[in-house]
């Protein structure tokens, strides 16, 4: 549920046209925000994917990661100035608790130890840049928590090792990203509930609640009908292509937000158009899964 809160914030930076369009910057921090988000939960899903037992240190730690998830999606509407050390803050914990956890795995010595030691190194280069940028000047600290942002995102795949594919549960994970998919489209409906006024018919809403009926049938028919829950398989398209996926769902829940809004309509026809383009390449990249084992 407080992924769903963190979905509703990261909606309502694109929400607002400045002269009928969505400035650069704007859509840039929308961008930002939906990777942080994503990275953070994927970094504690993998680990729960590969490690997890729940014990009570476990929980422990994700109480305390979604408690800060709070504090770091209030900060995404205020103003940049304001939310940059409670931002910052944020991401450092959730960064840091995860790889405590990371950590206390590889030093049992056992089974995905080389899996458990790279993501923690990983998350303590994410770490170690974000506690630099603490300690500098708001411009120079916010190209640092750029950096570290994409970081967490893209080091996974730059830093590699020889990784145990019988580490992943490949179906749990599949399904992890199923769950988060489908939160994006209840934030769709909820966004488009608004179109259906009971004092003025229109033809409109029927066609948006259509329109995100087709995205959620072919999703549904090529990720849970079609991808064979039991590869061994680390999961990298899987993560990746969703990564883009649910940030193109995002860009189509603005867009029908920005319906009514007085929106620049050549805009909104690309903007919407950009979103469609972005959700099927990245359905269709899964199509990797389908061939291939070791991905």
């Amino acid at each position: 549920m407080i992924f769903v809160y963190a979905i509703s914030k990261i909606s309502g930076i694109i929400h607002h046209p400045h002269h009928g369009v969505i400035e650069p910057w704007t859509f840039f921090n929308f961008v930002l925000a939906s990777l942080v988000v994503l990275q953070e939960w994927l970094y504690m899903t993998n680990y729960l994917n590969r490690f997890g037992t729940f014990n009570f240190r476990e929980i422990m730690t994700m109480c305390v990661n979604m408690t800060t998830a709070i504090y770091l999606s209030n900060s995404f509407l205020a103003d940049s100035s304001q939310a940059y050390y409670p931002f910052t803050i944020s991401m450092l914990i959730m960064a840091l608790t995860v790889a405590f956890s990371y950590h206390c795995q590889a030093m049992k010595k056992g089974f995905g130890e080389k899996e458990a030691v790279n993501e923690r190194n990983i998350l303590l280069i994410v770490s170690s840049l974000l506690i630099i940028s603490l300690f500098v000047n708001f411009y120079i600290g916010t190209i640092l928590l750029i950096i570290a942002n994409f970081s967490g995102v893209f080091l996974p795949v730059i830093y590699k090792i020889e990784f145990d594919n019988n580490v992943a549960k490949f179906g749990h994970l599949k399904e992890r990203f199923e769950l988060l998919t489908i939160l994006f489209f209840g934030e769709m409906i909820v966004g488009i509930a608004k179109y259906f006024d009971i004092k003025h018919f229109t033809i409109y809403p029927f066609i948006a609640l259509i329109a995100i009926f087709s995205l959620f049938g072919t999703y549904t028919i090529l990720i849970n009908k079609m991808i064979n829950h039991h590869l061994v398989t680390r999961g990298l398209v899987l993560m990746y292509s969703h990564f883009f996926l649910l940030i193109s769902l995002g860009i189509i829940i603005s867009s029908w937000n920005l319906v009514g809004q007085e929106p620049n309509k050549t805009f909104l026809a690309l903007f919407y158009i950009f979103g469609y383009t972005g959700f099927y390449l990245m359905l269709f990249a899964n199509g990797i899964i389908w061939t291939k084992k070791n991905v």
